[in-house]
């Protein structure tokens, strides 16, 4: 036992406000970080927490305890990153949070070759949703569409970059319904509408407004519909991220020229003396894809 890594269990537990969630978080077990919170009240001679079958609360003792340390982590991990940054290898457990749609069109599709390049990095995705009823704070890093102001004051933000949705289709649907010419053409084409979004039979265009889709098939998941894409089923409207190399050539662009309206990626981080370097590194990593992919 250390204070370091009970110190560090502690903070978690208080954050996620369970056991269990620490523990996947962690990569660890329940088990474990009950026997570092009984090391902790042991050492200390106080309780730090109340439990009950339902929810965890902080003693007096607790919360002074998880405010200290938290501070003295936060150095320590200050320390650490501007040492590691030296040998320019990120590495770690990195927990970023987003919402599901937009985690499968733009952030996902770049995690398999993100960790291929950094073998020592570890990510947790955690998928959230709107509006976030849980702190934020306490992630490595947070995508979203939303403005700062929705945001704590604890947070920092980096604009990733600008993101649009595009019009694919696979050349067998194509050559056996036509290619559209217009997007009043869509009107006699299946598309394939995502129920993620505020109106699924409405695809809102930059140039051209709002133009009234129909189909038969609708998901709230983009790689769903990217598959229903490829095996020939009708149009999707989607980001260029949200189908790899792998899949290059079955699906072709339609009306390249159009594409929704952009909107901001921006992430968000807790504010620190010194940003993370495996933090660092994702955000140069996930900025330079976007930056090249929708362009």
């Amino acid at each position: 036992m250390d204070w370091h890594k009970c110190g560090q269990s502690f903070i978690q537990i208080v954050e996620d406000q369970s056991f269990t969630k620490a523990a996947t978080n962690l990569y660890t077990s329940s088990s474990s970080l009950s026997k570092h919170i009984n090391w902790l009240e042991e050492q200390l001679g106080v309780q730090l927490l109340q439990r009950t079958t339902r929810k965890l609360d902080l003693t007096v003792e607790g919360e002074y305890f998880y405010e200290q340390a938290k501070l003295l982590l936060n150095d320590w991990e200050d320390l650490k990153e501007k040492v590691r940054s030296q040998s320019n290898e990120p590495r770690g457990i990195l927990t970023i949070g987003i919402s599901v749609i937009f985690s499968n069109l733009y952030i996902a599709p770049l995690l398999p070759s993100l960790l291929a390049l950094y073998p020592e990095l570890k990510i947790n995705v955690r998928t959230l949703t709107y509006p976030l009823l849980h702190n934020v704070d306490h992630l490595d890093l947070y995508f979203s569409h939303k403005s700062p102001d929705f945001f704590s004051v604890n947070m920092d933000h980096h604009v990733i970059g600008q993101a649009y949705l595009k019009m694919f289709a696979s050349p067998d649907y194509l050559l056996k319904n036509g290619t559209p010419k217009t997007l009043e053409d869509l009107s006699t084409h299946n598309c394939l509408m995502s129920t993620g979004s505020d109106s699924p039979h409405a695809w809102e265009f930059e140039k051209g407004g709002s133009i009234q889709v129909t189909g038969n098939f609708m998901s709230d998941n983009s790689s769903t519909l990217v598959k229903a894409a490829v095996a020939g089923l009708g149009i999707v409207f989607t980001s260029p991220l949200a189908f790899n190399d792998e899949l290059e050539g079955a699906l072709v662009p339609v009306l390249p020229e159009h594409h929704s309206r952009a909107w901001t990626i921006y992430a968000y981080y807790p504010k620190l003396k010194t940003l993370p370097f495996k933090t660092q590194s994702f955000l140069n990593y996930v900025e330079d894809k976007l930056r090249s992919a929708l362009k």
